[in-house]
């Protein structure tokens, strides 16, 4: 018994740091909010400068809210003007989400040079705020869009 641990312990030791190797720690390149607007045109989603609902927020320098043409969610990018701003908005949504949710929830977390992920599944709804250098991407949709909402973000590379 005492063998069959050890095994599996070195087992996960060696597959945690093959995959710590293979991309922990690694840069993440930021789209700026013109590659967000031209990806999000190629995949023919309905897209808004939300920059003037945003006002109080001096920080924000570009703003697009993206839909696919059935409106079923969107996707908001925001470029601020440094990355300690796109810090601040990340903790104050990821605050935002967690105070709104249920006890009933999954929720994850990544933090990593400079990236940051935040998901939450709680009350029938997927959430997700995302930043990269000074960018977020937001994400509040129904959870049976879970799976396009991923797929997007990858593709975005957020």
């Amino acid at each position: 018994m005492k063998k069959t641990l050890k095994v599996l312990l070195v087992l996960i030791i060696f597959l945690t740091s093959l995959f710590c190797f293979a991309g922990c720690g690694k840069k993440k390149t930021a789209k700026t909010a013109d590659e967000f607007y031209s990806i999000m045109t190629e995949k023919k989603f309905v897209i808004k400068d939300s920059k003037s609902e945003y006002s109080s927020h001096n920080e924000i320098v570009r703003s697009y809210v993206a839909a696919p043409s059935d409106l079923s969610y969107q996707i908001e990018f925001l470029e601020l003007d440094s990355d300690a701003s796109a810090k601040n908005m990340f903790a104050s949504n990821q605050r935002i989400f967690q105070d709104t949710s249920s006890s009933n929830k999954a929720e994850s977390s990544v933090s990593v040079s400079n990236y940051a992920k935040y998901t939450l599944e709680s009350n029938g709804k997927y959430k997700v705020i995302s930043r990269i250098d000074n960018t977020l991407v937001y994400v509040d949709a129904e959870i049976k869009y879970k799976d396009d909402v991923n797929k997007l973000l990858d593709e975005l590379g957020y």
